[in-house]
């Protein structure tokens, strides 16, 4: 009855933070290519079955009994729609790579093409991180008229200024959240990775985001019944315990 009691509890830790991750694709529907998260809850039995090896070992030595956990967040790397802004500073990959940017900490990469320029006519990220050239550097663009090719050349007032860096990634599993969009390739990923040869850059177009809200709304729906159905649960075996203890605890 105890172990019950304890399966119901992970169930409900495992929801509320499988519904802070719709919640998150929700929020980030609209944000320039945001690539949804989908949370991956596992049994207890799974995990340690998958710990020792083999069920007689399993049968051997006592489980930890039922209940599940969240063991990892996977990334949908499938591409959003592209959709044409007009904007000159607009930019988007039609492929799997990602542009190159210079952040404070680092190296990061983002699929996110909203660009903008800064007060000292660089192009930057609409939070400001460098936008980095193929040759590691930024993009100088103060000459105004600003033009990006399909080739990810910038042009400012009819000359290059640069050509915008992509990079492909052998598994993009690999990569890393950063937050604002970002991810943080390891020394493993960045060996396993080369320029955007298969990806073609969109000018005056944005990704958008490849949620699709009716799913996640259905998600969280379904989610919020488990939520309810693991509370009921905890509820049943909380008041089956204080009958035994009334009832069959109690001395004649």
């Amino acid at each position: 009855m105890i172990k019950g009691l304890y399966a119901a509890a992970t169930g409900l830790v495992a929801m509320e933070a499988r519904q802070d991750v719709i919640a998150n694709n929700i929020a980030n529907s609209a944000t320039p290519g945001f690539r949804r998260q989908e949370p991956l809850v596992t049994g207890f039995y799974d995990q340690y079955l998958q710990e020792l090896g083999t069920v007689p070992r399993y049968n051997m030595r006592k489980g930890p009994g039922g209940g599940v956990q969240i063991t990892e967040t996977f990334t949908e790397t499938r591409n959003g729609a592209v959709t044409t802004t007009g904007d000159p500073l607009h930019v988007a990959i039609e492929g799997p790579g990602y542009f190159a940017v210079e952040t404070p900490v680092g190296e990061r990469f983002t699929r996110n093409g909203k660009f903008t320029v800064n007060p000292d006519g660089v192009l930057t990220t609409s939070e400001g991180y460098i936008v980095q050239s193929e040759g590691g550097g930024p993009i100088d663009v103060s000459a105004g008229n600003i033009t990006i090719g399909g080739d990810g050349s910038v042009l400012s007032n009819g000359i290059v200024s640069g050509r915008i860096r992509t990079v492909e990634f052998e598994d993009p599993h690999m990569l890393q959240r950063q937050g604002e969009n970002l991810y943080y390739a390891s020394p493993d990923a960045l060996e396993r990775s080369a320029r955007g040869v298969n990806s073609t850059v969109r000018g005056k177009s944005i990704e958008l985001s490849n949620v699709q809200v009716p799913l996640e709304l259905s998600n969280m729906m379904m989610g919020m019944r488990v939520y309810e159905a693991n509370r009921r649960v905890i509820a049943s075996i909380d008041q089956t315990v204080a009958r035994l203890i009334d009832q069959v605890g109690t001395p004649a």
